[in-house]
């Protein structure tokens, strides 16, 4: 190799890049990290099996962090799931039968043992809240 050049490393890891919340597409499944809970997105709307969820647009940031409760930012985003017209909305039984492919996967937060250890519960409480989930304890 000629000198002043060096290789630089494939990037096989989808999961250090950033998805936007422009590239979720009706039909993919989502996930919050604090309760690992799968939402369907149709037009817009993360719902549930109750049609009860999140607004995309209003709730969430570019990068998928939810405004008001960071605990249920979005962590995992799964391909588009087919559907059918009219189905059953049954998140979990679509989930199983169609197993769709995670396509992004936020990398976890790390949570600091040492300073956990030096906080007043009602301390870790409020730091907890504030963390985008999944998470992971580091020394």
């Amino acid at each position: 190799m000629p000198p002043g050049y060096f290789l630089l490393p494939l990037k096989t890891d989808w999961r250090d890049e950033t998805m936007k919340k422009n590239e979720i597409k009706d039909y993919m499944i989502v996930e919050t990290g604090f309760d690992n809970k799968k939402y369907l997105v149709i037009k817009g709307k993360l719902v549930d099996d109750s049609l009860k969820g999140f607004s995309l647009e209003d709730d969430f940031d570019d990068s998928l962090i939810n405004n008001e409760n960071k605990p249920y930012s979005i962590s995992k985003v799964y391909e588009p799931v087919k559907l059918t017209l009219p189905f059953e909305m049954n998140i979990k039984k679509i989930f199983r039968n169609q197993n769709p492919k995670v396509i992004w996967e936020r990398q976890p937060t790390p949570l600091s043992k040492k300073i956990l250890s030096k906080m007043k519960k009602s301390e870790v409480q409020d730091y907890i809240m504030g963390l985008a989930y999944s998470c992971v304890i580091v020394e």
